[in-house]
């Protein structure tokens, strides 16, 4: 993962799917510690400015919040945001303990221009070297609401961790998790 980061610094392919891809772990393997040590690394490396773990249910932001945190050096570390507004502040910021963000999928898919923000506040936010980290990949991420996240974050780069990766035989709306995230 840090070498897709570096290479979408180095060679210009924030935005592309080209940028990201998914991570198939099977299950009890240690995906949310994988997915989080990732999180923690892009967010130390000075390769992206947030670093956004996102969940598809708001029960599993409060349980993420807490495992990372137990697994965090600093529980400062990770950020929780408990509404669209607190989200958006922290992605505006630049402070450095607003670097890694965990929140949910309906929070996220609530910024967008037509929900009344000033396109002054999407274009801060899309300033940000921004990476997102996906869990269960394989779940909410085929509908609407990824796509109007991907649209107003058009240079983002996402990875997917998934235990069941959708494959070309049983596909969702003509997507795999490979065309969604990258390979």
């Amino acid at each position: 993962i840090l070498n897709r980061i570096e290479i979408a610094n180095n060679y210009k392919k924030y935005g592309s799917v080209a940028g990201g891809g998914y991570i198939w772990h099977t299950t009890g393997s240690g995906k949310t510690m994988s997915s989080f040590k990732s999180a923690q690394l892009i967010a130390t490396s000075g390769d992206a400015d947030k670093v956004i773990f996102l969940v598809d249910r708001i029960e599993l932001g409060t349980q993420s919040i807490k495992e990372y945190q137990n697994f965090a050096d600093n529980k400062d570390e990770v950020q929780d945001t408990s509404n669209t507004h607190v989200l958006m502040s922290k992605l505006k910021s630049n402070e450095s303990k607003d670097t890694l963000i965990v929140t949910s999928i309906q929070k996220m898919s609530n910024i967008k221009e037509e929900a009344g923000l000033q396109s002054h506040d999407i274009a801060l936010m899309n300033n940000q070297r921004m990476v997102f980290i996906v869990d269960e990949a394989h779940r909410s991420t085929f509908g609407d609401m990824l796509i109007t996240i991907k649209a107003t974050f058009p240079s983002a780069v996402f990875f997917g961790f998934t235990g069941t990766p959708i494959q070309e035989e049983n596909q969702k709306k003509h997507n795999t998790t490979a065309s969604v995230f990258g390979n």
